[in-house]
């Protein structure tokens, strides 16, 4: 008998995925405001640190995919990540005209866990914080990124969701941050569910929705946790899934999905 969630946790029912990362550079300050703009109210960003130890919001291990330069994050200074633009994927993938246009703003470097604060604060999004550490790091990543946001959130607001597939980054999140949820991140869903978010202090579990199966969505919600997918960019995918009982779905195309399924 495991014993009933540490939180109870009310997530939206769409949140930006990167921020809004069809609309705009993921990971960036654009982003954000873009998935405010589409109407969201939280949004899911991934937090690595520099070679100096520093927070930011980056996704992959090496610079190329996002930024186009050479190395691995954590081998290169804040100093020159910070001078980064972050633009390549988008404008290879989305659109090479709005790339173009977002080439060289302020809002497309790679940013700060600290700007990004800010930004949030100012657009009044809530973060979903998914910490997303170089191999050897998962605690000291979560210990670090959440020491500097702790400092700085303010306790009139409500807390940050604290996510990551590294259950020593949850593990070191229930140290550092004890007061706010956190969710479980999984491929597949996971066989030692109740135990493994019992045991981290979890309030949701966050999942690939093309696995997600209808039965594992009323075994978690019946336990008391939240249940999350990603990436869930179609109308009728969504559709299919609020059916299924998931909570909130994170998306790139806010745009679409807001409208059309946010009731």
């Amino acid at each position: 008998m495991t014993s009933p969630p540490a939180f109870s946790l009310r997530l939206p029912r769409i949140m930006g995925h990167r921020g809004a990362k069809a609309l705009a550079p993921e990971n960036t300050l654009a982003s954000l405001k873009a998935a405010a703009a589409a109407g969201v109210t939280w949004v899911e960003f991934d937090v690595m640190l520099t070679g100096d130890g520093a927070p930011v919001l980056f996704h992959d291990e090496t610079l190329a995919r996002t930024t186009g330069a050479a190395g691995q994050m954590a081998r290169t200074s804040l100093e020159v990540v910070r001078g980064l633009d972050a633009t390549r994927h988008f404008a290879e993938t989305y659109s090479r005209r709005a790339g173009k246009a977002f080439r060289g703003q302020p809002d497309c470097r790679v940013p700060t866990l600290e700007e990004t604060a800010a930004c949030l604060l100012d657009l009044g999004l809530t973060p979903n914080v998914e910490i997303k550490p170089t191999p050897g790091l998962a605690a000291r990543t979560a210990e670090v990124a959440l020491s500097r946001l702790a400092e700085i959130w303010p306790k009139d607001r409500a807390a940050p969701l604290v996510s990551s597939f590294e259950r020593e980054s949850l593990a070191a999140a229930k140290r550092v941050v004890p007061d706010w949820p956190r969710g479980l991140l999984a491929e597949d869903f996971p066989a030692d569910w109740r135990e493994a978010m019992a045991a981290l202090g979890c309030a949701s579990l966050h999942m690939y929705w093309r696995r997600t199966r209808r039965a594992d969505v009323a075994a978690v919600k019946a336990a008391g946790y939240a249940f999350a997918v990603y990436t869930v960019n179609g109308v009728r995918a969504g559709r299919m899934l609020l059916d299924k009982g998931v909570d909130c779905l994170i998306t790139d195309r806010p745009d679409l999905l807001v409208p059309a399924l946010d009731a």
